[in-house]
């Protein structure tokens, strides 16, 4: 062991000797990390403490250090943190006269700073107390850590969140970890041959299995915490993209929020198979409108709103189609239907319902149109029907000059009241329309229900 004469000798430099307080010195400021001593006592005073605690704490002078610190232990440590820290000293110290504790830095500028904290208690010649401590950053681990807990528990709640089962095996050793309620969805334990259903590699393998309970995650997941909905958003092409919303919020014992995690799940090639296979059931493979049973199912939606607004039903029927089809063939009888379809498309609102309910039979429901004006106009363009401009020009519109130029006839119920059901309306409107072809076709009757 070197003495004080050979410690100063040998870290002597070019430029003389120094005495062995002043390497001492020099020593202590360029140890990284803090160090400083302070007394063991109610105040905890600092009496000496190095440039690397100044600058963990953000402080250039030891003025500045007294008055962020006011001088004393409890002053270097973060507020939310005293309590904490003077504790755990307390109940190590009991039993040993080291401690080793973790907290945060009470920083100038508020930042966020984490320490280790290893301290020595030490009693001097007179008898009185000392802790001599050393403070190593450790902020950047702890943010490490952080995130690693983060980001299994994000993994833990979109698991339970979508009900799915994710295992996770180490080839090398065997060991298989399977999270999720794989017992509750399937009824027994896992088995190998549950996670390994093709080999990737020539060697044998015999799974260590364990599972890993999501119901922590589970119980927090209230009605209150948790949102679960479809929505789109418009995407490069103006056209909507649809994606599935989940959402949990996270809350600690006293019921303030503390995390909010969720995710976006892509289900817009789901949605767009749901819609197309939708569409097609319910619509009529002629002429695309509503079939009868989608229009039923929306005009009784309407029906059974507690808005009180006017509405009308129409039924409109091809004048004579049955000749049409034995003149012309049953081609050109389709024709005219696609035809009256695109007619009526184009008459009515973009949110009226326009259907076909069998045969040359349609249908129209218009919410919030009553009797007046309005309905006046409606009926005066549906009465011309799509072939109008070809009776007019004596042309019939077909490319040979040869082809029917059918009329429609058209049964009206027009009312405020909501009381009605399908089946009344309907049989008002048929019973208009009746009357309507026996007085001569080309034409409508109207009824008005009050």
């Amino acid at each position: 062991m070197l003495s004080k004469s050979d410690f100063s000798e040998h870290l002597m430099n070019g430029s003389g000797d120094l005495d062995f307080k002043e390497i001492f010195t020099v020593f202590l400021e360029r140890m990284p990390g803090g160090l400083f001593r302070y007394k063991d006592d109610e105040k905890g005073e600092v009496d000496f403490a190095n440039k690397g605690l100044f600058e963990m704490l953000g402080c250039n002078t030891r003025e500045e250090f007294d008055e962020l610190t006011g001088g004393c232990f409890a002053g270097i440590v973060h507020p939310d943190d005293r309590e904490r820290a003077l504790a755990e000293i307390n109940e190590q110290i009991g039993h040993s006269d080291q401690d080793t504790l973790v907290y945060r830095l009470n920083h100038k500028d508020g930042k966020l700073v984490w320490v280790t904290d290893q301290g020595h208690r030490v009693l001097d010649k007179k008898g009185i107390a000392w802790f001599y401590v050393t403070l190593i950053d450790i902020t950047a681990s702890m943010d490490y850590e952080k995130k690693l807990v983060e980001a299994q528990e994000r993994i833990d709640i979109l698991t339970a969140l979508s009900n799915d089962v994710v295992f996770d095996i180490e080839c090398g050793t065997g060991r298989a970890q399977v999270f999720g309620s794989f017992e509750e969805r399937f009824g027994r334990a896992p088995e190998q041959e549950d996670l390994v259903v093709t080999k990737r590699c020539g060697k044998d393998c015999k799974l260590n299995i364990e599972t890993h309970s999501l119901d922590h995650i589970i119980d927090q997941i209230t009605d209150k915490s948790l949102l679960d909905y479809e929505t789109s958003t418009e995407g490069p092409d103006g056209e909507p993209v649809w994606y599935r919303y989940q959402s949990v919020v996270l809350y600690d014992d006293d019921g303030n929020a503390v995390r909010h995690v969720g995710r976006l799940l892509d289900t817009n090639d789901m949605i767009m198979r749901e819609t197309k296979f939708r569409r097609k059931a319910e619509r009529d493979d002629l002429t695309g409108l509503y079939n009868r049973s989608a229009a039923m199912d929306r005009i009784n939606r309407m029906l059974n709103t507690e808005e009180n607004s006017a509405y009308t039903f129409f039924l409109v029927d091809v004048d004579d189609f049955k000749n049409i089809n034995d003149t012309y063939g049953h081609p050109m009888g389709d024709e005219v239907l696609k035809g009256l379809a695109e007619f009526l498309r184009n008459v009515m609102r973009k949110d009226d319902i326009v259907a076909r309910f069998g045969g040359d039979e349609f249908a129209l429901f218009a919410e919030g149109l009553g009797q007046g004006p309005a309905l006046e106009r409606v009926l005066g363009r549906l009465l011309r029907g799509p072939f109008a401009r070809d009776r007019e020009n004596d042309t019939l519109g077909w490319e040979d000059n040869e082809g029917p130029n059918p009329t429609i006839t058209i049964g009206v119920v027009t009312t405020t009241s909501k009381k009605l059901d399908f089946d009344k309306l309907y049989a008002y409107a048929d019973e208009a329309l009746y009357e309507a072809k026996n007085s001569g076709k080309a034409r409508y009757e109207l009824k008005i229900i009050e």
